[in-house]
């Protein structure tokens, strides 16, 4: 991580790493956020034991976004570099990700979070950091139905 011009004034710092997703099915996309959590201090314990409910998520970026539905990608790897900037401060990190399968013709939205929770993130911080995801090998039948999106005017995956 390198400091961004006029952080000595303004106390904000650039983090800048690289997101690595090993294990993905057949998918026709997807969107990557990294959400972040302030601490007090490198002791502090993992917010909400290191699984945040979703209406308590506020601080996240959108740094990735790629939905085809047209075309389905068999790559099993994805890698992805990202800048951001956070105020100095120690972060428990999460990443929120929405992978898009099609199965017999019907379109599902698989949304995972990993949390890094073993100790808070430091910004600024001497180097890159590096956030590697393993993806979960359920099926589409084995993972919980929430609710069913339909089109109207705009595509359904903007609903998020």
């Amino acid at each position: 991580m390198r400091l961004a011009r006029g952080s000595e004034d303004t106390g904000v710092a650039k983090l800048e790493g690289t997101i690595q997703i090993a294990g993905l099915p057949p998918h026709r996309g997807f969107m990557i956020d990294v959400c972040f959590f302030s601490v007090e201090s490198a002791g502090s314990p993992a917010p909400y034991d290191g699984d945040p409910p979703v209406d308590v998520v506020t601080d996240c970026d959108r740094v990735f976004e790629r939905v085809d539905l047209e075309k389905e990608s068999v790559e099993t790897t994805f890698e992805q570099d990202f800048a951001l900037e956070r105020r100095a401060g120690y972060y428990f990190v999460q990443l929120r990700v929405i992978l898009f399968r099609v199965q017999d013709g019907k379109a599902f939205a698989q949304a995972e979070q990993f949390f890094f929770g073993r100790r808070p993130l430091r910004i600024p911080v001497e180097s890159n950091v590096t956030f590697p995801v393993a993806w979960p090998p359920q099926s589409l039948s084995e993972l919980h139905h929430y609710r069913t999106f339909k089109p109207q005017n705009r595509p359904w995956w903007r609903f998020w």
